[in-house]
């Protein structure tokens, strides 16, 4: 099962750099807005590695991803960047409200060996985008680093490892930021060895599974098997074998789960009205006004799926035998509505020709009323064990299926790919 490893992390040097100036969200969640933002927040602001700016004249040998690479040697040269003398795993904790509650997520990072899926150490629970994995290829090979974590679960109903990370939070973080929705994200480093030896252990005969980072883990993957091939596959266990992973237990109380919409465009009139005509052969339509239209779904148990379209907006809750996974409306509104209705199959998804992403009910609403779409389809959250038991049945959902709140910070904990 998962085998785990401590190792020698990178993070800014606080007593030339405030983390607060430094530090982001992912590259998958940053807008271009966003980034033009955390560019000019501080010259240094690890969005510079993560998602830098692609300009006019870039070239095979200058570019985002080599800038990068200069970037992370220069920061490491000059001080910026430091590394850990001997390896350590690493606690880490977000503390936020949501809904008026305030809820803290405790986890570790580590490296975590990689596993081909069908080996059922490793587990995904949705599939992923093409051209965000090409980009971070680009970006590994350019910089030989894990600059973002991973977000894995792992099963502990007996919290042991939990019971460690609370220690080991009541004293002072070595790092603390707050990211711009007031999540506070602290970090600390866990070097006594029977800390690190509990959580190697408990970790022994786990499963994890993927809660975000799907993308970075399946760069990570590739990127293993080019470098074994080019290395002529050696037998003993190399650095790339490992990815950086921030691990939570998926008994944790607080982890919450956000819908993502869906906003879809570059439809044909026929499509749009075969939409209108087949929606009721296996949807009963609740016809709403747009403004009421999450407070309608909220009343079907998340068996329901917003509709809007420029002249109306429904809510479709699917008739008996629509499809296996009734609970799960995404996978619905996939195989039924885009699939089998629309024509949006699994390549095209992949391709992003149709279908754009947002957290924020009122954009995805606001995009149909300006023109700027076609249609939207709101979902509801997935509960975090109908995930855990499509995933552990060998299941995968669509990508963007889930929205794991909050976000972990980047900058925080980097790694270069190099003999630990």
């Amino acid at each position: 099962m998962a085998k785990i490893i401590p190792f020698k992390g990178i993070h800014y040097n606080t007593k030339l750099v405030d983390p607060n100036d430094v530090t982001s969200p992912p590259y998958d969640v940053i807008s271009p807005a966003d980034n033009v933002y955390f560019h000019e927040k501080h010259p240094k602001n690890v969005v510079r590695l993560i998602l830098g700016m692609e300009l006019p004249d870039d070239s095979p040998t200058d570019n985002r991803f080599t800038r990068a690479a200069a970037y992370l040697h220069e920061w490491i040269a000059e001080g910026t960047l430091v590394q850990d003398p001997k390896p350590v795993l690493y606690a880490y904790e977000q503390k936020y409200s949501l809904r008026g509650q305030d809820k803290i997520v405790r986890a570790f990072i580590s490296l975590v060996k990689i596993h081909n899926y069908d080996e059922d150490v490793i587990l995904p629970h949705e599939y992923t985008l093409a051209r965000p994995k090409s980009n971070l290829a680009q970006l590994i090979r350019a910089t030989n680093s894990n600059l973002d974590s991973v977000y894995g679960l792992y099963p502990d109903e007996e919290h042991r490892i939990n019971a460690v990370l609370d220690r080991i939070a009541a004293e002072p973080p070595m790092e603390e930021a707050v990211d711009r929705y007031g999540v506070r994200h602290r970090l600390w480093m866990v070097s006594k060895q029977e800390d690190i030896d509990l959580i190697t252990r408990t970790m022994s005969d786990k499963q994890i599974v993927i809660a975000d980072g799907h993308h970075r883990y399946e760069t990570s993957l590739g990127y293993r098997d080019e470098m074994r091939a080019k290395e002529g596959n050696p037998e003993e266990e190399r650095p790339y074998d490992y990815v950086m992973m921030t691990l939570v237990n998926a008994y944790s109380p607080d982890l919450e789960i956000l819908p993502t919409h869906r906003m879809v465009r570059n439809l044909s009139e026929e499509a749009l009205e075969s939409l209108k005509k087949q929606l009721p052969d296996c949807f009963e339509l609740i016809p709403v006004d747009k403004k009421n239209i999450s407070a309608t779904m909220a009343q079907y148990s998340g068996k329901s799926i917003g509709i809007c379209l420029s002249d109306s907006a429904w809510v479709a809750i699917p008739k008996p035998g629509t499809a296996e996974y009734t609970e799960l409306d995404v996978l619905v509104l996939h195989d039924i509505i885009f699939e089998r209705i629309l024509g949006i199959d699994q390549e095209r998804l992949r391709a992003e020709a149709n279908v754009v992403y947002t957290r924020d009910e009122t954009e995805a609403i606001n995009a149909v009323d300006t023109g700027e779409f076609q249609a939207a389809f709101l979902l509801n959250p997935i509960k975090l064990d109908v995930m855990l038991a499509v995933s552990q049945a060998g299941r995968r959902m669509p990508q963007k299926a889930t929205y794991f709140y909050p976000k972990l910070l980047s900058g925080f904990i980097m790694r270069k790919i190099e003999q630990e």
